[in-house]
């Protein structure tokens, strides 16, 4: 079975939401805001994809709980971007 886009952005959104937490807890909290920032950044496309996908494909959520994950991971790319254009990191 091969993956699909979706399948691979979600592996790079579980990648590096673990290296922003590694990075996080290695003193390099600033960095971890950002690259947390950019993690749900890439969740909130995988989210937009996935609305389209299920309105065509069997899914286990309707399009409009896709919506409300799409919602939420673009609330947290600007809480996370917030957090790193003031110069607060992870777990301050």
């Amino acid at each position: 079975m091969a993956l699909d886009t979706r399948g691979v952005l979600a592996i790079i959104t579980g990648l590096l939401m673990t290296v922003a937490l590694i990075a996080a807890r290695s003193e390099e909290r600033l960095l971890g805001t950002w690259i947390m920032a950019f993690s749900f950044a890439v969740a909130s496309l995988w989210s937009i994809m996935s609305i389209f996908w299920a309105q065509s494909n069997p899914s286990a959520l309707t399009p409009k709980l896709w919506i409300t994950m799409a919602s939420m991971a673009a609330a947290a790319t600007v809480y996370f971007g917030y957090m790193g254009l003031h110069g607060e990191g992870l777990g301050e």
